[in-house]
């Protein structure tokens, strides 16, 4: 009787396991996008986690088949010992191991939908239990090999990631003038401002307060940075003294002849997130001396708790704006896109037919490869910033902060410079080229 009944649930666990991961589950746009930032959001919940509690995931080591993550002598050989050889660092393999789970899915969604057919529009939109049971199925392969082959993933992360950075700040620059041109757009038509009629400089005078409260606010949070951070530490007079400068002369130069297409509003916008980046800068740097944010006291687990929260809401924002961006308008406002030509369009069955005939959609052949090589680069870019780029812990108090280590604090300054000069490059662009339309 056992027996029997172990059959029966074990027939009726399987087969409802295939049941799901062949669910067509068909989404929108818009849901897509977001369950593929949730798969990243867990998955650098997980990290900064596992990273914390030192687990290493490394199972292979626990059965006798690899290397153990940890060698007790001073010559040990191997990639894996020159990137982490001490305690403070084992949590590192359980990030890359999750985190090249979620690289592998993503390059084989790449793969799947490269080409623009109806066939990659059901794969990026569909078959969410399946994609689940996929990378779990990567991880727990991962969990059993060895940690040299993830020490050669995190040196080819390191130059990847970089261009998730990079690409997000283009895309911050173009919100800006994007943003600028609408409500420049809003005055001309002379749109009502906030119920009110509008006179044709309500939006405008929105967008010169808004620009003198971020300018402001930018001084007076870099004087406060220079209040809190001794600026006799080499690192944090450079940090913020230089985007003092550049944010200064960007703005300069921006209300001047020397920029056709500037504009202040942007402008306060940049000037305001390289003063975050200041801040963050400062705050990562792993000297005592020169860091007060080390100096702060508190629960570890409250640390645990809220480096979770930070890492998987940090992440989880930027993979969905730029996923957003790289769908389109269009496709993330909820709606079909209009089918470019009669031939185009594939209708395709969802769910059972009812009675009398079932519920159709019509799918637009589409090609999802940017999409999801923008999700590899927010991968990569979440198991670098877990692990301060690959870079073993310098010292206790950088492995119990998020984000703190030597390779993090010059990588966001680096990234504040980068930043400030792509927008600098914008302001002369049309002076430097004046052959070019830049329209």
């Amino acid at each position: 009787m056992g027996t029997m009944i172990g059959s029966c649930v074990g027939s009726c666990a399987m087969t409802a396991c295939c049941s799901a991961v062949s669910c067509r589950c068909l989404l929108s746009p818009v849901m897509s996008n977001l369950f593929y930032v949730l798969f990243l959001v867990l998955a650098a919940i997980a990290g900064v986690s596992l990273r914390y509690s030192g687990e290493d995931l490394n199972m292979g080591a626990r059965i006798g088949t690899q290397d153990s993550s940890l060698c007790p002598g001073n010559d040990c050989d191997g990639i894996a010992f020159r990137i982490c050889n001490a305690e403070s660092c084992t949590g590192y393999w359980a990030v890359y191991r999750i985190s090249f789970a979620l690289s592998g899915f993503f390059v084989l969604m790449m793969l799947a939908t490269a080409c623009r057919s109806s066939f990659a529009a059901h794969v990026h939109r569909s078959y969410w239990f399946g994609k689940a049971f996929l990378v779990l199925a990567i991880l727990g392969g991962c969990l059993f090999a060895p940690n040299a082959l993830f020490a050669y993933y995190a040196w080819v992360a390191r130059f990847l990631a970089p261009l998730f950075l990079v690409y997000q700040m283009i895309c911050y620059i173009d919100f800006g003038y994007t943003t600028n041109q609408e409500l420049l757009e809003k005055d001309e038509a002379e749109d009502d401002f906030l119920c009110c009629s509008n006179g044709g400089m309500k939006w405008k005078g929105l967008m010169l307060a808004v620009s003198l409260t971020l300018i402001v606010g930018s001084l007076v949070a870099l004087g406060q940075l220079y209040h809190y951070y001794p600026s006799s530490c080499a690192f944090n007079g450079t940090a913020i003294t230089t985007t003092l400068v550049f944010g200064l002369i960007n703005t300069a130069v921006s209300i001047s002849r020397i920029a056709e297409q500037g504009t202040i509003f942007v402008s306060a916008l940049i000037f305001a997130y390289s003063t975050y980046l200041a801040f963050a800068t400062v705050s990562a740097f792993p000297e005592p001396q020169c860091n007060r944010y080390l100096h702060s006291g508190g629960s570890e687990t409250a640390w645990l708790v809220l480096s979770c929260f930070i890492a998987g809401a940090s992440i989880g924002w930027m993979a969905f704006k730029l996923g957003k961006r790289q769908m389109g308008a269009n496709a993330m406002s909820g709606k079909e896109p209009e089918p470019k030509d009669a031939t185009d369009v594939v209708t395709v069955q969802v769910g059972e037919p009812a009675r009398g005939g079932g519920s159709a959609v019509s799918l637009e052949p589409e090609a999802y490869l940017s999409y999801h090589f923008v999700m590899l680069l927010a991968a990569l870019y979440t198991a670098m910033l877990l692990t301060d780029w690959g870079v073993a812990a310098a010292s206790d108090a950088a492995t119990k902060r998020y984000n703190v280590g030597y390779a993090s604090a010059w990588l966001l300054m680096s990234s504040n410079w980068l930043c400030q000069l792509l927008y600098f490059w914008t302001l002369i662009a049309a002076r430097v080229c004046p052959g070019r339309d830049f329209s």
